[in-house]
């Protein structure tokens, strides 16, 4: 599914579930830090790249009603957005893609690749919870999420094509996702959207 190769333990949603105020939590954190990750791409390569600052800084917008939407979902529950926990996943990754960069491998397209990556594993697991969860609510909620996260996944695998190439691109995502999935298999079955 969208590059990915390893799937998530489908006894990750029982997890998750039993512990939704986390879920919730961490969750919107995410979409924080998405927002966030945009628009610092923007500041950083839109002088090499100009025309990514309208889909980034569209994306970051979007990012930030969707954390307005989880917190809506916290309130509706009585429940509290607890404190950012460290995302190892994301640390992980980063780091994976930075074993290549004395080769000259560019950092921007690491960077929108692997931002691609976290937008298709937020897509897998959004899909498992859109599927197992028993509040209806959530369920069509994480259904909606999930169709978003697939199309920042394209947009950001795009943004690198358009730039890198598709060939030099495809060639990329493939080590970073052999490199994700190495990741993913050690990644935490708990109330976290990555880990």
């Amino acid at each position: 599914m969208l590059a990915l190769l390893t799937p998530t333990d489908s006894s990750w949603v029982e997890a998750a579930e039993a512990n939704l105020s986390a879920l919730l939590s961490d969750h919107a954190h995410c979409e924080i830090k998405a927002a966030q990750s945009a628009l610092a791409l923007c500041a950083r390569y839109a002088g090499e790249m100009p025309q990514l600052v309208a889909p980034l800084h569209a994306l970051a917008q979007e990012e930030g009603d969707h954390f307005a939407q989880v917190h809506e979902h916290l309130v509706a529950r009585q429940l509290r957005l607890e404190q950012p926990r460290s995302d190892t996943y994301v640390t992980a990754l980063a780091a994976a893609a930075r074993q290549d960069h004395h080769d000259g491998c560019p950092q921007l397209m690491d960077r929108l690749l692997c931002a691609a990556l976290i937008e298709a594993r937020s897509c897998e697991r959004f899909r498992l919870l859109s599927e197992h969860l028993r509040a209806a609510d959530l369920r069509a909620f994480y259904r909606e999420l999930m169709t978003s996260e697939a199309r920042h996944f394209s947009l950001f695998s795009s943004l690198s094509a358009e730039r890198f190439g598709k060939t030099e691109t495809r060639t990329r995502l493939a080590t970073l996702a052999s490199r994700e999935a190495a990741i993913a298999k050690h990644l935490p079955l708990g109330p976290q959207v990555h880990g």
